[in-house]
């Protein structure tokens, strides 16, 4: 029997595939007509131009069980991976039970806090692996405010208890997931400095999924530049008037990014 493929590795066969390093964040506004046909009819007319959806509680909450089988089911139809994009953030057996009822969905890999702890992510990422799933780990996020929370500093005793040092809350978080075998890393593609810095640090070649892109100052060249690995766009495409156009413009952006591989 061959061996189940690791999301990670199965991102990298789908973007290289479909020669697109693009994941489409389907966050449609509150009290969307006929939400689960929507988002059905977004996958099927964008899938082909994508490597991935990523699914928030926009989605998540409003709509059943059944519903969400049925829209990873069409997402892997049109080969795509489907991220569950939720922050998981709680104790162990917490975060077990959930990434099994999303795994169940149909869910391929779970966004989670790395507030959580080195142990407590270590045992989630376990679970999820069990189970063949990803966990894409939240290192610095792309809104305004996340400096007050990632941007922090953070003072780390020695395991001898004799010396502290001062970090950055997205630097520990960082290290803990690369310790902890995390299949991919969030940094803003708005926050270039935080990238550039990371990906100098990057020697595993953890994949990093940049948000915050067009919608919020984030610049698609600039950022995979800087490192950014798959760019994780939303609004800019959903709400424009045109959405397969502006996905293909954006497509024509990043494609000679696979004609040098």
């Amino acid at each position: 029997m061959s061996r189940p493929i690791p999301f990670s590795e199965r991102m990298d066969i789908l973007s290289k595939d479909k020669q697109s390093n693009l994941i489409l964040a389907i966050d449609p506004i509150y009290g969307t007509n006929n939400l689960f046909s929507y988002v059905l009819n977004t996958i099927t007319k964008l899938g082909k131009y994508l490597c991935a959806i990523k699914l928030n509680f926009h989605v998540i909450l409003p709509l059943s069980f059944t519903e969400l089988q049925k829209i990873n089911l069409v997402a892997h139809r049109e080969r795509l991976q489907v991220i569950a994009d939720i922050k998981l953030n709680d104790i162990p057996n917490t975060n077990d039970v959930t990434i099994r009822y999303l795994h169940a969905m149909g869910f391929d890999s779970i966004t989670v806090n790395p507030f959580i702890g080195k142990d407590n992510l270590k045992s989630t990422v376990i679970s999820a692996h069990s189970l063949n799933c990803g966990i894409i780990s939240l290192v610095y996020m792309s809104h305004s405010g996340a400096n007050e929370g990632f941007g922090s500093s953070v003072s780390i005793q020695s395991l001898d208890g004799l010396t502290n040092t001062t970090s950055r809350f997205y630097n520990v978080f960082y290290e803990n997931s690369k310790n902890c075998d995390v299949d991919g890393v969030i940094i803003g593609g708005n926050r270039l400095e935080v990238l550039s810095e990371l990906s100098s640090k990057n020697l595993k070649k953890i994949p990093v999924y940049s948000p915050g892109l067009i919608k919020q100052g984030g610049d698609i060249k600039s950022a995979l530049e800087c490192g950014s690995d798959y760019l994780i766009i939303g609004r800019a495409i959903i709400n424009s008037p045109d959405p397969l156009m502006e996905l293909q413009n954006i497509y024509k952006l990043i494609s000679h990014r696979f004609d040098k591989k």
